[in-house]
């Protein structure tokens, strides 16, 4: 007989492990299946920043929301996401500017603690920053970064002492559906029963998903990041990005900084299979972020190649996530299409799926926005800015 639970989720980065804590602590059996182990995916490779600069208000509550969970996270959870508050700005060019105001303006209508401040306040915050080429900033005192290792793992822990089962080292292979509604799950270990399944696998929710029927509109990219030493002449403590240079920073322990890119064409460097992929960085990366560090803190040029790394997004035509029930069978959810906000969502993510699949959709709920059939009927989320992973 095929082990039985009332909710499968399949994967366990920091949506699966999320959302299955979420739905333990509502006192629903759940049973998590990853392939590898905790944070095996994206997720341990996540920069990990935790900002709440978005340009729709559902995004930005979720981001808001996100934040307090992880500032919380020992009480709201428990264990630790070690979360550092930093600061966050995001540095803008004149053209840029009109679009970054209004972008500040909602999110404080929603609570952000955000504003937008003047270059030579930039400059006040990072003494050893130069400014050139940016007119203001967003700066959100609050925001920061956490480790998302131990986020994901705090969460897959604290849903199993709740009576999740989680199944590590074990690979989903077909979800099993009967007369339109979700039976269970068959794997390499076994089958499963159960009435409903979350894939939230990443970029490999397309792999489940597309058999049933349904074709989810999630590529998978490859993402460059990079770590610089700093100079021991040099203090460096915010999170920060900009439009000029196209890149963003954080500190790092080690006396490093991690550095990624924010490029309009980050999505163009396709991966057609997600477990075979470059996982190097080369030369012109290494340069080309090497160059805006040291444009934006000039001593930087003392500074020098530490280690580098190309990790996963899983990405959507609009960057941001599928959270829905799918059409193909009852019971079917998605979670996935992070494209690169999963980490700093992720909390929000695990409370808004358990509230759907335990009291389904409400009228104007948050989720509505990200609902699958947005793409067949031409309603994109769509942000201020061409630089989408901004959101």
């Amino acid at each position: 007989m095929p082990t039985t639970t009332d909710v499968i989720v399949v994967g366990g980065g920091i949506n699966g492990a999320s959302i299955a804590f979420n739905l333990a602590k509502r006192g629903v059996k759940v049973t998590l299946v990853e392939k590898t182990f905790i944070a095996g995916g994206p997720t341990g490779r996540s920069s990990a920043i935790i900002r709440q600069h978005y340009s729709n208000e559902a995004t930005a509550r979720m981001a808001l929301r996100s934040l307090r969970i992880f500032q919380n996270f020992h009480d709201v959870v428990g264990g630790e996401c070690d979360f550092r508050q930093t600061g966050f700005m995001l540095g803008a060019r004149a053209e840029d500017l009109e679009a970054l105001e209004a972008n500040v303006a909602l999110q404080q209508s929603v609570g952000i603690n955000t504003r937008v401040i003047p270059a030579d306040e930039m400059k006040e915050i990072e003494p050893f920053m130069s400014v050139e080429g940016i007119v203001a900033a967003a700066y959100e005192p609050e925001s920061g970064y956490a480790d998302p290792a131990s986020t994901a793992n705090a969460y897959a822990r604290r849903a199993k002492e709740l009576g999740a089962t989680l199944l590590l080292n074990t690979t989903a292979l077909v979800i099993d559906i009967d007369q339109g509604r979700v039976t269970g799950l068959t794997t390499d270990k076994g089958t499963l029963a159960a009435g409903a399944i979350v894939v939230a696998a990443g970029p490999w929710s397309p792999q489940l998903i597309n058999p049933t029927g349904v074709e989810l509109p999630v590529e998978a990219s490859r993402h460059a990041v990079c770590l610089y030493r700093w100079p021991p002449d040099l203090v460096y403590s915010v999170v920060y990005g900009d439009f000029v240079d196209c890149i963003y920073m954080r500190p790092e322990t080690g006396n490093l900084t991690l550095v990624g890119s924010i490029e309009p064409e980050e999505s163009e460097d396709g991966v057609p299979d997600p477990d075979h992929f470059d996982e190097g960085v080369d030369f012109e990366t290494i340069s080309r972020f090497a160059e805006g560090v040291a444009h934006r803190y000039p001593r930087m040029e003392n500074g020098e190649y530490a280690s580098g790394y190309s990790a996963l997004y899983d990405i959507t035509p609009d960057w941001h996530h599928i959270l829905d029930e799918l059409p193909s069978a009852t019971g079917l959810y998605c979670a996935a299409g992070g494209s690169g906000h999963g980490f700093k969502l992720g909390p929000a993510v695990g409370e808004m799926m358990a509230e759907l699949i335990i009291n389904g959709k409400k009228p104007d709920d948050d989720i509505d926005l990200f609902g699958y059939h947005r793409f067949s009927e031409g309603r994109l989320v769509t942000g201020e800015y061409e630089y989408s992973i901004l959101g």
